[in-house]
């Protein structure tokens, strides 16, 4: 059954930088824009990047999306992305694992940090600990990884040596969940748990590059002397310099510009956005009206103008995830389901549609509202409001249809198919399958990526 019909509007693709806490976005996901020159091809001395806020340093207090690559120039994680969206080793050489439940991590040999002090695999054991008792929203993260004792410890209940993670060595870092999570290697590539210098008063870093300047006019790098693979680090620095500071043509990559060029490329974000039903709604758990809804609805017809870049989609998984599937076109005469559901043009079924007032918002809304009520058996009311209002209507469950988004914090199908596990608290639909719920079990609990495919 349907549950999230077809007005997905992903931009789905491999966003090699990761995205922060998974949550429905509350403006259009954007997607990074990249403008190259090509002479940069040949001038490995420097990359200029845009950047509209204050810069910001320090991994755990990052908000904008747009500073993510320059917290990944300052620092490494365990495991990172490559180009294509596979993960890859970082600082950590290789990993193990007989259940999904206890990992192994060795670190590479001869880590340090760009003062020259080693790095050691206590230096993640101190930082995850420091995240747990930090200000900052990443430390839910810990929660979401499934690691053991995390929320005790976040609580304050249990002291920090009940987080499930140790160093056995230098370079072995012992990981313990509280479930088997075998995505566990994609997840250790997020932002929240990139390693902190002890003394976080100074600005050390251990990735390809390190801080040379702050000041009014951005922030300049250079690179990192003891950085793991210094050999394969493309430019001996990069500035980070406010967008309003400088021309178009003087960038190598901006973050986002009303300006038109020809060069321009855009990067897709793993994200989606999408309506979806509540089918604790009477009329909702019906199969037959969500099939027919969802038949009246033309995605193409909704995003060309308001979202261009946007991949209209049938699937709630991104592309690149479907492995070769394809979806299959299937005649509903919507108008004969709902009529076999005792829905007639005198008791004609009424849809509330909820979603955030922002004009970009509001006109998705309106053009979804047209396309439904282009059937005699439909009446559709809108019903637009603030984002914290839509938010808590979502997390009380009191819609029949609401705008919605996902952003995944992992490169992996389990990132979005847990929102239709019924034991998620991410499942606000009221979705509940006990079949799908036996085989997303299953896929937790295995150590084969092709097994878990199936």
């Amino acid at each position: 059954s349907a549950v999230i019909f077809s007005v997905i509007f992903a931009l789905n693709g491999c966003d090699n930088n990761q995205s922060q806490n998974p949550k429905p976005p509350q403006h259009q996901p954007e997607s990074t824009i990249s403008i190259e020159k090509p002479q940069v091809q040949n001038n490995r001395e420097k990359l200029v990047r845009s950047i509209k806020s204050v810069a910001v340093l320090d991994p755990w207090q990052v908000k904008e999306e747009e500073q993510f690559s320059l917290i990944r120039d300052l620092f490494e994680g365990l495991t990172a992305y490559d180009a294509q969206g596979n993960i890859i080793p970082a600082v950590a050489e290789s990993w193990k694992t007989q259940d999904n439940k206890n990992w192994t991590f060795i670190l590479r040999e001869g880590l340090k940090w760009s003062n020259g002090t080693p790095l050691t695999a206590q230096d993640f054991v101190l930082s995850w600990q420091a995240l747990s008792q930090s200000e900052s929203p990443l430390k839910s993260y810990l929660l979401y990884l499934n690691l053991k004792g995390a929320k005790a410890v976040l609580e304050k209940k249990q002291p920090l040596t009940n987080l499930g993670i140790s160093a056995e060595n230098d370079r072995t870092l012992l990981i313990t969940l509280d479930k088997p999570t075998p995505y566990l290697p994609e997840m250790l590539a997020h932002i929240a748990l990139l390693p902190q210098y002890r003394d976080l008063n100074l600005s050390v870093s251990n990735g390809a590059y390190m801080l040379s300047l702050r000041d009014e006019k951005g922030v300049h790098l250079v690179k990192n002397p003891h950085y793991w693979q210094k050999d394969s680090v493309s430019f001996k620095q990069v500035d980070y310099v406010p967008y309003d500071t400088k021309p178009l043509a003087e960038w190598d990559i901006i973050w986002s510009s009303s300006e038109k060029t020809e060069n321009i490329q855009y990067f897709p974000q793993l994200c989606g956005y999408f309506y979806e039903f509540n089918l604790r709604d009477p009329k909702l758990s019906n199969p037959l009206i969500r099939k027919a809804i969802a038949s009246l609805i033309s995605v193409t017809g909704i995003t060309n103008n308001e979202m261009p870049n946007a991949i209209p989609s049938s699937y709630f998984l991104p592309k690149a995830m479907l492995q070769g599937q394809d979806s299959r076109w299937e005649p509903v005469l919507a108008e004969q389901l709902l009529a076999q559901s005792e829905i007639t043009e005198k008791q004609p079924l009424v849809l509330r549609l909820a979603y955030d007032d922002i004009s970009l918002h509001q006109n998705i809304a309106n053009r979804l509202a047209r396309q439904l009520s282009e059937s005699d058996l439909l009446r559709v009311e809108g019903e637009p409001m603030s984002w914290p209002q839509l938010q808590e209507k979502r997390n009380k469950g009191d819609f029949q249809l609401i705008r919605s988004g996902w952003c995944a914090d992992f490169n992996h199908p389990m990132a979005f198919l847990g929102l239709f596990y019924s034991k998620s608290p991410d499942n606000k639909s009221g979705y509940s399958n006990a079949d799908y719920d036996q085989l997303f079990e299953q896929a937790l609990k295995s150590v084969s990526e092709k097994e878990r495919s199936e």
